[in-house]
C-alpha cells in the first residue's frame, strides 16, 4: 500500500516556525568559520533533505553521522569554543527539521504502542517548563524587569547570564532530543531488514571512527584531538573526548558482537574485526569506567549466550554441524583474544598492559582503591548535588542549573571542587536540576525499558539468530547503566543517541516474530499491553500530570525569584556584578581601561557627590557618524534605572564625564553605560582584533562639587 500524499499547512507553517529558530541557534551557537562551515553545512543539509524524503533514509544517516563529526572542530583548531559547536546536537536538530518538513507532505503515522511513551513526554514537559523559568532566572526576567539580556554574573567562579543560557538550552536539547530520536527510531523499525541496515550503517560509522583513532594511535595523536586528550596521551577518535569515546566503545562492542552473531557472511566477520580494534582502542581512552562498563557488558553478554545456546541444545534445536564456520571463528578469536590478554607476552597485549588506562585501573585494583572511582566524585560533586536537592527536593535549582549552582555551593560550603561540568552521575544531575519529580520520570522511563526487557526478552524465540542482537543491545545498556553513575555525559551528545540507539533496537527486536519482513499497522501488538482504542493517558493520570506540573512551576518560579535569584546571589556571595566588559588594559602612557561592547557596567560604591568616568570612542568615522551614550545608574538590581546623562562623542579623545549623584553617597550602585553603536576593528580595517568595541571606560573617580 503506497503512502497517501497530501500537502499539510500546519506541519508546513511549523517547519517555517523552526527552521527560523534554528538558524538563530545555528548563528549564536555555532562557529561560523568559512573552512569548517564548508564541511559541516554539507552535512547537515543532507541530512535534513534525506529525512525529508524518506524519514527512515534520514535515520540511516543520522546514525552513520553522528559518531564522525564530534571531533570536527578540531580539524580547525576551535578549542576555546568547543561548548559552541555541539556538531552531533546540531545534526539531530537538521533531522528533526527534515521530519516536520517530511510530514507536511506525507500524513505521519505514529502510534502509541509502548507504554514508555508516557514518561518521555511528561519528562519532556517538565524539562522544558523547567528550561524556561530558568531561563528568565538567568536572564533577570527580560523583559519583564530589564530592557535587555545583560551579561550579569551569575555565579561565584564569574560565569554570566550568557554562559548560564547556553547551559540551559543545551542541557534542555540533550533530553529533548534523545528522546525524540528514539521515537521516530522506534516507530520507523517495522521490519527486521531496516533492523540489518541499521546494523550495517552502525558498523560502516563505527570502522570509521575506529580507522581515525588507530591513525591517532600510530600515526598523530594531535590530529582531531583536543588539548587536554593530547597532554594526557589519549585517544578519542572521532568523538568529543577520550571519556566519551571510551564510553562510546562500552556501548557498542557488545551490540557488535551480536552483529557477528546474528548474521552470516562478511557482516559477521567485519563486525567481529571492529571489536577486535574497539578492545585494542579502549585501552587508549584513559576511562576506567568505560574499560569496565566493556567488562560488564561482555561478561553479560556471555551469560545470556551460554543461557541462548543451552536452551538451544537442551530443546534439540540446535547442532553444531549446522553452524556456520565464521560462528567458530568469532567464539574462538574473542576467547583467545581474552586468554592471551592475560598470559601472552606478544608486543601488542604488552602494549595494552601499558596503556594509560591498563595502569589506571591496575593501580586501583592492586591497592585495593575499588572505592576510589566514586571517592573523588563524592566528595565535591556529589556532595554538592545532594545540597541542591536538600534545599530544592521538588523541583531542583532548574535544567542546566548545576553548572552555575556548584560554584555557589562550593563558595557557600568551602569545598574547592574545580570547574564543573556536571555532577558526574546521571540520577544526580536529574534530581539536581528536575528535583524528585524529575527523578520520578527518569526513573519511570528506565522502569519502562527495564520492564520491557524482562517481559519480553525470554518470550523471543531462541532459534531466531536475531536474538543475538537483542542480547547485545541488552549488554550495551547494562555498560550504560554503570557508565552514569560515574558520569553524566550531558555534553557528549553521541553517548546520548548511542543509548537511545540501543534503547530503539530493544524495544523492537523484543517484539519477537512479531517484526514481519512486511509489518503493518495492523499488527496486534499484545506485549506492550497498549491497543489502539486505548487513551495514552487516562482521564485521572492527566488530572494528576497537571496537578504535578502546575505545582512545579509555581514552585519553581517561586526560588527562582526569591532564594536562587540572581540578585540573591550576588547579595549572599558578594558577586561583583562587571558584565560586559573586557579585560583591563594600558595605553602607552600607562593609563588603565576597559572596552565595553554595545553596553557595559560594573558595581561601584558612591564616594563623593560627583562620578568621574574617562571615556574614550575610538570608531573611525566618528566625525561623520558622532557616537551617543548614556549613563545610568541602576539600584536594587534593576528594580531602579535611572538615565544620568546622554552625551555625544565627536572625536577620538579621552573625555572624562561628570556626573552628579548626592543623594547616592555611601551606597552601592551598577554604572550602566550604552552606546549607540559598536565597530569592528577587524572587520573595518583588517586589525588583528575581532571584538565589537563601543567605548573605552578608564579608571573611574569621585569628588566633591
Amino acid at each position: 500500500m503506497t503512502e497517501k500524499k497530501t500537502f499539510r499547512w500546519p506541519f508546513l507553517i511549523l517547519s517555517l516556525l523552526y527552521a527560523f529558530g534554528l538558524c538563530g541557534f545555528y548563528y549564536k551557537y555555532v562557529p561560523l568559520v568559512e573552512p569548517f562551515q564548508i564541511v559541516f553545512v554539507p552535512i547537515l543539509l543532507a541530512t535534513a533533505t534525506l529525512t525529508a524524503i524518506n524519514i527512515q533514509w534520514g535515520i540511516l544517516f543520522f546514525i552513520f553521522c553522528f559518531p564522525l563529526i564530534n571531533n570536527l572542530p578540531y580539524f580547525f583548531k576551535l578549542y576555546e569554543p568547543i561548548p559552541l559547536a555541539p556538531t552531533a546536537l546540531v545534526l539531530s536538530l537538521f533531522y528533526f527539521l527534515g521530519v516536520l518538513i517530511h510530514m507536511a507532505f506525507f500524513p505521519p503515522r505514529w502510534s502509541s504502542k509502548y507504554a514508555i511513551y508516557r514518561p518521555m513526554l511528561l519528562f519532556s514537559l517538565l524539562t522544558l517548563i523547567s528550561g524556561l523559568i530558568t531561563f528568565f532566572r538567568y536572564s533577570n526576567f527580560f523583559p519583564f524587569t530589564t530592557d535587555s539580556i545583560y551579561e550579569l554574573v551569575t555565579n561565584a567562579f564569574g560565569v554570566s547570564a550568557g554562559g548560564a543560557i547556553m547551559s540551559i538550552v543545551f542541557n534542555v536539547l540533550s533530553y529533548i532530543t534523545g528522546l525524540g530520536f528514539f521515537f521516530f527510531l522506534s516507530q520507523e523499525i517495522q521490519s527486521k531488514e531496516f533492523v540489518r541496515k541499521i546494523s550495517v550503517v552502525l558498523c560502516l560509522s563505527t570502522l570509521f571512527s575506529l580507522g581515525f583513532g588507530l591513525f591517532q594511535h600510530f600515526k598523530d595523536l594531535r590530529i582531531g584531538n583536543n588539548p587536554l586528550s593530547i597532554s594526557g596521551f589519549l585517544i578519542n577518535a572521532t568523538f568529543k573526548d577520550a571519556l566519551s569515546f571510551g564510553a562510546y566503545l562500552s556501548l557498542v562492542t557488545p551490540l557488535l558482537l551480536g552483529i557477528s552473531l546474528a548474521y552470516k557472511g562478511i557482516v559477521r566477520i567485519f563486525s567481529f574485526l571492529l571489536i577486535v580494534f574497539s578492545v585494542y582502542l579502549m585501552f587508549s581512552t584513559g576511562s576506567k569506567s568505560g574499560l569496565l562498563g566493556l567488562l560488564i557488558s561482555l561478561s553479560l553478554f556471555f551469560i545470556l549466550f551460554l543461557f541462548v545456546a543451552f536452551q538451544r541444545l537442551r530443546s534439540k534445536t540446535f547442532s553444531f554441524k549446522k553452524v556456520h564456520y565464521s560462528t567458530y571463528i568469532v567464539i574462538v578469536l574473542t576467547l583467545s583474544l581474552i586468554f592471551s590478554f592475560f598470559v601472552s607476552n606478544i608486543s601488542f597485549i604488552r602494549k595494552l598492559k601499558n596503556s594509560t588506562t591498563y595502569l589506571r585501573l591496575n593501580n586501583m585494583i592492586q591497592l585495593k582503591k575499588f572505592d576510589n572511582i566514586f571517592a573523588g566524585r563524592a566528595n565535591t560533586l556529589w556532595k554538592m548535588a545532594f545540597s541542591m536537592i536538600k534545599d530544592y527536593p521538588l523541583t531542583g535549582v532548574g535544567v542546566g542549573g548545576y553548572i552555575i549552582e556548584a560554584s555557589n555551593y562550593s563558595a557557600i560550603t568551602k569545598t574547592p571542587i574545580g570547574t564543573p561540568e556536571s555532577a558526574e552521575n546521571y540520577f544526580l544531575q536529574v534530581t539536581s536540576e528536575l528535583g524528585l519529580l524529575g527523578l520520578f520520570f527518569s526513573l519511570w522511563i528506565f522502569w519502562e525499558i527495564l520492564k520491557r526487557i524482562f517481559v519480553n526478552y525470554g518470550k523471543f524465540p531462541n532459534t531466531d539468530q536475531s536474538k543475538f542482537l537483542l542480547i547485545g543491545a541488552i549488554s550495551g545498556f547494562a555498560a550504560f547503566l554503570f557508565n552514569v553513575q560515574v558520569h553524566s555525559y550531558i555534553g557528549s551528545y553521541e553517548i546520548t543517541y548511542a543509548f537511545w540507539l540501543l534503547i530503539g533496537l530493544i524495544f523492537s527486536l523484543s517484539q519477537g516474530t512479531k517484526i514481519a519482513q512486511n509489518y503493518t499497522e495492523k499488527v496486534d501488538l499484545a506485549t506492550t499491553k497498549v491497543s489502539a482504542q486505548k487513551p495514552f493517558f487516562n482521564k485521572r493520570l492527566k488530572i494528576l500530570a497537571a496537578v504535578l506540573v502546575v505545582l512545579y512551576s509555581v514552585i519553581h518560579l517561586w526560588n527562582s525569584t526569591h532564594s536562587l535569584s540572581l540578585k540573591n546571589r550576588t547579595e549572599q556571595l558578594g558577586i561583583k556584578q562587571d558584565f560586559g566588559l573586557d579585560k583591563l588594559e594600558k595605553t602607552n602612557k600607562g593609563r588603565e581601561f576597559r572596552w565595553t561592547r554595545s553596553y557595559g557596567g560594573l558595581t561601584i560604591k558612591i564616594e563623593k557627590p560627583v562620578i568621574v568616568i574617562p571615556l574614550l570612542a575610538s570608531h573611525p568615522d566618528i566625525q561623520k557618524k558622532p557616537l551617543k551614550v548614556k549613563l545610568y545608574l541602576v539600584k536594587d538590581f534593576f528594580k531602579s534605572k535611572r538615565l544620568l546623562k546622554e552625551i555625544t562623542l565627536t572625536r577620538t579623545e579621552w573625555q572624562d564625564v561628570a556626573l552628579s549623584v548626592p543623594e547616592d553617597v555611601g551606597r552601592e550602585a551598577i554604572l550602566l553605560i550604552k552606546v549607540s553603536r559598536t565597530w569592528n576593528p577587524l572587520k573595518t580595517t583588517g586589525a588583528p582584533d575581532a571584538r565589537d568595541l563601543g567605548v573605552a571606560v578608564g579608571k573611574i573617580s569621585f569628588r566633591d562639587y
